[in-house]
Formats: C-alpha cells, sequence, structure tokens
C-alpha cells in the first residue's frame, strides 16, 4: 500500500478495502463551513474523535483483537476547499454547459458534512470488515447524535448480506447512499417513488435520519441478517485466537510481548515474501537465531493457517537447526519461530523514512500537482502565506503516509522499538518454566460432511428429499420444468418469470395443451421432441431457447386415457401406416406434421434402435404372463399383436427423469458436474444416500 495515485496522498485501495464515514452532530457555532469557523469546525471533531478512539480502544483490548492488516483509525475532515484541493476530490468545472450542470449536480450528491473518515484493509481475514462494523454499531449505540455510513469495493455490502429479506425497491441503483447506522441500528432512507433512482446527498440523508430516528429503521428481518454476523463480537472472549508455543529470537520475543499485534505483519512479511526479501533472511542482521527462548504467542485463526500452509526449508547455514523429528510438537515450535523471525527481519529491512523529505520523488511530485491545481493561491515561492500552505501540505502528506500499516511504517516501528528496549534473557529464560499449553489445531481439518453443514446452514439449501430417504419424483422433474421456464440475465435467474410472459408464448402454450390431449401411444413423443434440423443455423440465445424448450416438452409428456372403442378385439386396431393417417386427421390441419420434421424423426428412429438406449428407461409395465400347451406358465417378450392393450402401461417420464439424475450424480462421486451445477442453480441439494444403490425407483412417490 505504499503506492501513490496520480502522485497523490490517497493510496490506491485494492479490493480488501473498507471505508466508513462518522457524522457527528456539530454545535450551531461549528454548522457553517466558512473560513472564519474553520477553527472551531476542527476543534469540535478532534474532541469527538477523541471520544470515540478511547471506545474502540477499550472494546479492541477487552477482545485482545488483532488486526489483520490495518487498525481501525478515524481522521478529521472538515471538508473545507483547502482539505479538498489536498485531497484531489475537487470537479473541475469551466463554462456553462450540459456536462457542467451534470457535474455540479454530481458534486453536491458526493460533498459531504464535516465528519471522521477511515479506511481499513483487511486483507486475507473477512472478519476484520465485520468488526469494523461492529464498532461503529456501538459508537452510534453509545453517541445518539452519531451516524455511520459504511462501504467496501461492493458498495452497500450490508444490504448484500441481508439481499433475500430487503423490499422489493432495493437494488444497487437505488440503494446508494442510503444505508447508515444510527443509534446501533440499521436504517435504509427510502425516497419518493418516483424518484427512487436519484441519488440521495449524504447530507440529505443524515438530516433525515435525525430528525426522524424511527422512520428509517430496516425490518427486524435486515437488522436480524447483520446482527448475526456480529454476534461472535459481543462476547469478550474471542473465539478465533489461537494459543501456541514458539521457540523465537530473543529480539523477537521481546517484541511481541511488548507489541503483540506485530504478529499480523510479520506473518505477512513472510507468507508475501519475494526474492529481495529472501536475502534479507540469508543475513539475519536485526535477529540472529543464535539466542532462542520458548514462549506463548497469540495468533488469530487466520493468521495461524497461512503461516502453517506456507513451506520453509531453513537454510542450515544461516544458523538454523531443526533437531526434532518431523510431525512432532517440538518441530512445530521450532519451525514457526524460524518463519516468524524471517518475517521480522523482512519487516526491519523495509524500514525506510516516511516523512515528507524535500528530496523524495514522491513528495516533489505531489507539491506539482498542488501547484497546479491553484493550491499556492498565486502567492510568491517565500512568503509568509506560501510557507503556511506549505507546512499544512507536510502535515496532511504526513498524516495519510502513516495512516496505513505499510511494511515501510511496521519497519520503523520495530527498528524504533528495539532501540528504546533492554532484552532481558533471564526474565524470558523463568517464564520459560511457566507457558501455557498449545490449543489444538484440528480445527484446520474440515471433512466434506461438515463444510456442507456449514454452507447448510448458512445458505439454507432446499432438498428434494424426504428425511427416510425417498425422492418424490413428480416434485423432482416439477422443480426442473419451473427453473426452465425461468428468464436469466447478467444478474442471474429472475424468479418471477410468470409476470414477464408474452401473449405470444400463452398462445404457444395454450396450443400445445390442446395438441396434447389428442397425442396417442409412442406418436406423443416424436411430436414432444419435434425439432427443427437446420437449429444449427439459429442464433445462439434461440439455440438455448430451443434446447429448454424440448427439455420441458419432454418432462411434460403423458399418454391420455384410452378412448378407443374396444367392442371389437382387433377392428380398432390397424397398421403403422392407418395409425399415422388416423393420427393427422386427429391433429387436424393446424397441427400437420411437416414433412422434413417426419423425416427427421424417423432417422432418429432409426439411429437410435441401433442403441442400447431403450435399456436405460424404467417400464412400469408388467411381462405378460400366457398359457402354454403344456398348461405352463412362461413370460413371454412384449409383441405388437396388442393382445393386452388394455393392460399398457406408458413410460413413467418423472421416475426415468429421476433415476437419470440420479445415476448421473452417483458417477460424479458428490463432485463437482452437470447435475450438481443444474442442482446448485436451482437452489437444490441432494442427499449422500443418493449415492447408495436406490431401491425400485418406480415404487416411489409420483
Amino acid at each position: 500500500m505504499s503506492k501513490i495515485f496520480d502522485s497523490n496522498v490517497e493510496f490506491v485501495r485494492e479490493e480488501d478495502y473498507v471505508e466508513y464515514f462518522l457524522f457527528p452532530q456539530l454545535t450551531e457555532k461549528c454548522s457553517n463551513t466558512d473560513d472564519e469557523s474553520l477553527g472551531e469546525v476542527r476543534k469540535e471533531l478532534e474532541n469527538t474523535r477523541e471520544s470515540y478512539m478511547e471506545l474502540v480502544g477499550k472494546l479492541v483490548n477487552e477482545r485482545k483483537y488483532i488486526w489483520h492488516k490495518d487498525e481501525f483509525e478515524l481522521l478529521v475532515r472538515t471538508c473545507s476547499k483547502e482539505e479538498l484541493l489536498l485531497n484531489n476530490e475537487t470537479i473541475k468545472m469551466t463554462g456553462i454547459t450540459k456536462e457542467c450542470k451534470k457535474a455540479k449536480k454530481q458534486q453536491a450528491a458526493v460533498i459531504l458534512p464535516p465528519h471522521l473518515h477511515g479506511v481499513t484493509h483487511y486483507g486475507d481475514n473477512i472478519a476484520d470488515e465485520w468488526f469494523v462494523v461492529f464498532l461503529l454499531t456501538q459508537i452510534t449505540k453509545t453517541f445518539a447524535n452519531c451516524v455511520a455510513r459504511i462501504i467496501d469495493a461492493d458498495g452497500e455490502f450490508l444490504l448484500i448480506e441481508a439481499a433475500d429479506v430487503l423490499p422489493k425497491w432495493a437494488n444497487p441503483d437505488t440503494c446508494e447512499q442510503r444505508v447508515y447506522l444510527s443509534q446501533g441500528c440499521l436504517h435504509l432512507v427510502q425516497n419518493s417513488p418516483s424518484n427512487t433512482n436519484k441519488t440521495m446527498s449524504i447530507e440529505s440523508a443524515v438530516t433525515k435520519i435525525r430528525s426522524n430516528s424511527t422512520l428509517y429503521r430496516v425490518s427486524k428481518e435486515i437488522q436480524c441478517c447483520i446482527d448475526k454476523r456480529i454476534k461472535e463480537f459481543q462476547s469478550v472472549d474471542n473465539l478465533a485466537l489461537h494459543h501456541q508455543i514458539v521457540r523465537l529470537p530473543l529480539g523477537v520475543a521481546i517484541l511481541l510481548k511488548q507489541r503483540p499485534s506485530l504478529i499480523a505483519a510479520a506473518v505477512r512479511a513472510f507468507c508475501e515474501r519475494d526474492v529481495i526479501d529472501m536475502k534479507a533472511c540469508r543475513s539475519m542482521r536485526y535477529f540472529p537465531p543464535e539466542q532462542r527462548v520458548r514462549t506463548n504467542i497469540c495468533f488469530t485463526r487466520c493468521l495461524y493457517a497461512m503461516i502453517m500452509h506456507t513451506d520453509y526449508t531453513p537454510d542450515r547455514k544461516i544458523g538454523w537447526h531443526l533437531n526434532a523429528k518431523p510431525d512432532t510438537e517440538e518441530y512445530k515450535e521450532d519451525l514457526l519461530g524460524i518463519k516468524l523471525a524471517c518475517g521480522f527481519e523482512i519487516l526491519a529491512s523495509q524500514a525506510k523514512d516516511i516523512n515528507a523529505d524535500a528530496n523524495s520523488p514522491v513528495w516533489k511530485a505531489y507539491v506539482k500537482t498542488l501547484l497546479s491545481k491553484g493550491y499556492f493561491r498565486d502567492n510568491i515561492e517565500g512568503s509568509a502565506e506560501y510557507h503556511r500552505l506549505l507546512e499544512q501540505a507536510k502535515i496532511y502528506f504526513a498524516q495519510n503516509q502513516t495512516r496505513f500499516r505499510t511494511a515501510a511504517v511496521v519497519g520503523t516501528e520495530i527498528l524504533q522499538l528495539l532501540k528504546q528496549t533492554d532484552i532481558n534473557a533471564d526474565e524470558l529464560r523463568d517464564e520459560e518454566n511457566n507457558l501455557k499449553l498449545s490449543d489444538p489445531d484440528d480445527w484446520l481439518n474440515i471433512s466434506a460432511e461438515e463444510l456442507d453443514a456449514m454452507l447448510s446452514e448458512r445458505y439454507g439449501s432446499k432438498k428434494l428429499y424426504k428425511p427416510n430417504g425417498d425422492l418424490n419424483a413428480e416434485e423432482f422433474t416439477k422443480n426442473i420444468s419451473e427453473f426452465l421456464e425461468k428468464q436469466s440475465a447478467f444478474e442471474g435467474i429472475e424468479r418471477d418469470s410468470d409476470d414477464v410472459t408474452s401473449n405470444d408464448e400463452e398462445t404457444k402454450v395454450n396450443k400445445k395443451e390442446k395438441f396434447r390431449g389428442k397425442v396417442k401411444k409412442n406418436l406423443s413423443m416424436r411430436k414432444a421432441c419435434r425439432q427443427n434440423p437446420l437449429e444449427t443455423s439459429l442464433p445462439v440465445s434461440e439455440q438455448e431457447e430451443s434446447f429448454s424448450t424440448q427439455v420441458r416438452n419432454f418432462l411434460d409428456f403423458a399418454i391420455p386415457e384410452d378412448t378407443w372403442d374396444s367392442q371389437s378385439e382387433m377392428s380398432d386396431y390397424e397398421d403403422e401406416d392407418d395409425i399415422e393417417q388416423n393420427f393427422s386427421s386427429m391433429a387436424g390441419a393446424e397441427h400437420q406434421i411437416d414433412a422434413d420434421i417426419k423425416a427427421y424423426m424417423d432417422e432418429m428412429d432409426r439411429e437410435l434402435a441401433k442403441t442400447t438406449i431403450g435399456q436405460t428407461f424404467v417400464n412400469t409395465q408388467k411381462k405378460r404372463i400366457i398359457k402354454t400347451k403344456s398348461n405352463s406358465s412362461a413370460p413371454v417378450a412384449d409383441e405388437d399383436d396388442f393382445d393386452d392393450i388394455e393392460a399398457f402401461e406408458p413410460i413413467n417420464i418423472n421416475v426415468n427423469t429421476l433415476k437419470n439424475m440420479m445415476d448421473s450424480y452417483k458417477s460424479q462421486l458428490g463432485g463437482a458436474g452437470p447435475v450438481t451445477h443444474l442442482l446448485n442453480a436451482m437452489g437444490a441439494g441432494m442427499s449422500a444416500a443418493v449415492t447408495e444403490e436406490p431401491k425400485d425407483l418406480s415404487e416411489s412417490t409420483v
């Protein structure tokens, strides 16, 4: 985080940041932000900041919280013209044009009242982001006149957490700059329905919340989602910590005893090391390996997992000797100590002077941008006013350089502590006999079943099976059909697809229902699976729509009840040509089968006849038993004489669909595959019992 964008003090923000704004209610004399009252505004904000940081320090110390990257920090922002120039937050507008008017409206929505501002990078530990939410909740609860706003790289992430219970009008476009924390609760400021897409200014939203503290509070369901995420921080006992005995060089042991929070920077420096950093580890100038002691170290679980899963082979030439056997507790203590020592050595080697040096390229570039923006107001270089503005810029530059826990900042802090600290080896040797046992680290390994249970608890996966293991085939195919009916966009599947069905689609559905009632025997399958031979020449979107239509037709396939006149045994049964003719006459002129389609389907039948695909269908028809001349019973294969037409039972489409899906799921062994992805997209889940040998699916509930 040492890079500076466009030679400005605003650091390059990676994707792992959370930004927060606190708006305290100022007194009447500080309500104006003109140049005369800026001193009073800054003084009152400084006093408010001290009160807030005192509460934050108390909460952090009680929970012994270790920040992964940046700490919670607040800076005073008066939002004066000079400060906006220093932070490059102005919008240049010259002339009266449409673009200029639009820019003015945007600036009016962005300009903030005097406030306290902070940015925290949480790195690989997402818990830091929610701990910041907890701190802001406690601040707004303790100081009732404070309204806070918090965002991250995704925007209003608090609403993302409660996405399943949001009102219908809430979306990323209508909720921008409308989410706030006040009196320990979440508030969502809703504008009039006619202009919900209009961006509301932050100052206007804060004023509305203060005028009515209960009007804009979110529902209990939304608030419950936020409270559930910060519940782990309510207790003083921090369950996310891991205590471990480590064998460290004396200097590292002393530093961690005085400043336990340095463990995070050391672990990150070691895990993110490069070739240049390893050169420092070959010399170990600041932390030699000769004198080492065993001591208790406190990690966060995230830091412990990071350093444990980072491979490193110590160099014996440096002085690192691992005498214990691998997979022993002593070996783990020594190896962890070596990794931490290397991390501290890397930080110490990266220490730099971060003050505004006149010869620093970054400082020169920063002053150049201030000159281009007119910060010095055409004052002559060397004048009293020019000198005052320059000193103010130096202070602002230094504050923004040290606000983030970069390697250079932490390395400088380590070197200063080493100079000020007397290393007492005897004291550490005495404590070595009274160490607390290390915590078990079996939490590092999670089984597949535990992961599934965690995901189910978190996201509430929908199950398509009953507790006793029976699968409902009809419900299974119904869910697949409903899923295929939904429309998809770049945001995903739209749940309410029935509202957007066109009249043409409804007409097609009605025609299909009318046609389905006249279909008999296997010819209905031909009609249901009817497909254009030239479909490959269609656009991709039309091909996808055609494919989903075929699947829905297959799932909807049903054979109506037999309405044939059965007075004569064989008079109603004709050859295949007559059946085709009767089929065409019943369908009517509106549903005549196209000759090309018929030829295509006949060719498909001939190709499928050579395969064993028919064996994959479960048929509920029982084999007929007939009497032979010897009066013995014997099973006879199905014939085409239609002697037992009344006993005809069609293929159970629901059962076959379920069976094929289960067979595919079994072949995937529960891993990633077509069926798994389809079920996940539907929000459905399968039990582990599905992978076992199922019973006869023809007996399933249909």
